[in-house]
C-alpha cells in the first residue's frame, strides 16, 4: 500500500479548529465541565485526533490559556514606540490595546475567570509567562519612559500599576453582564467602552502624573 504523505497544512487547520473549539468549551464551562467529547464534536474532528496532537485534556487546556496570553503580547506588542505626549495619551493608547484585545477575544476574560476560580490549579506557569512576558514588558518600558521623561511619578512602582491596569481591564469584561443590569451603563455598546477607556486613562493619568507627586 502507498504510504499517503503527511500534510502539514492539514494538521495545522485541524489544530486550530480544536483550540477555536476548546477556547469556546472552556470559556463556557470551565475545564472540570468540558470534556473532549463536545471539544471533538464541535471542531469536526474525532477525539482521537485531539489525544494524537495534544495528550490529555490538561495539556489541551494549558495549551488555550498560554495561545491567549501570547495573542495579548501580541497586540501589545505589534506597535512601534509611541509618540511622546501626554500620561492621558499614553494610558489611553494601553487602554485601547487591552480592551480591543478582549473585544476580539470574548473567551478570556472567562477562562482567567474559571482558572482563578480553580486556584490557578492548571496554568503552566512557565510557558504561560514566557507567553505574557513581552506584552508586560512593552507595558513597563513605556511607562518606565514616561518616568524618565518626568512625565509620571518618580515613585511610581511600574509593576503594580501595569498589574492594576490587566485588573481594570479584566473586571470590566468579566463583569460587564451584571453591571448592566444594575446600572445605566450599556457595557457591551462601542460607545461606552471608549467612554470608559478615557474615563480610566483621566482618572488613572491624575494620580500617577508628575504634577501630581514626587518628581524625579
Amino acid at each position: 500500500m502507498k504510504k499517503i504523505p503527511f500534510r502539514h497544512r492539514d494538521r495545522d487547520l485541524t489544530e486550530a479548529r480544536i483550540i477555536q473549539a476548546a477556547t469556546e468549551e472552556f470559556a463556557q464551562r470551565g475545564f472540570t465541565g468540558t470534556s473532549l467529547s463536545k471539544i471533538a464534536r464541535k471542531a469536526g474532528c474525532s477525539k482521537a485526533i485531539i489525544y494524537r496532537y495534544f495528550g490529555r485534556k490538561e495539556n489541551l487546556y494549558r495549551r488555550i490559556l498560554t495561545v491567549n496570553y501570547a495573542e495579548l503580547s501580541q497586540r501589545e506588542t505589534a506597535h512601534g514606540e509611541p509618540q511622546t505626549g501626554s500620561v492621558e495619551d499614553l494610558l489611553s493608547e494601553i487602554l485601547r490595546d487591552l480592551f480591543a484585545f478582549n473585544l476580539e477575544h470574548p473567551a478570556f476574560a472567562r477562562l482567567v475567570a474559571w482558572e482563578n476560580l480553580a486556584g490557578g490549579e492548571h496554568l503552566q506557569v512557565e510557558e504561560a509567562r514566557a507567553a505574557r512576558e513581552p506584552g508586560l514588558q512593552r507595558l513597563r518600558a513605556i511607562l518606565n519612559k514616561a518616568k524618565a521623561n518626568g512625565l509620571v511619578r518618580n515613585d511610581l512602582d511600574v509593576n503594580k500599576f501595569v498589574y492594576a491596569l490587566q485588573a481594570i481591564t479584566v473586571v470590566y469584561f468579566s463583569n460587564r453582564y451584571t453591571m448592566k443590569m444594575l446600572t445605566d451603563f450599556d457595557f457591551e455598546s462601542p460607545a461606552t467602552v471608549q467612554e470608559f477607556i478615557r474615563f480610566y486613562a483621566s482618572v488613572l493619568a491624575h494620580g500617577i502624573s508628575a504634577e501630581k507627586g514626587a518628581r524625579a
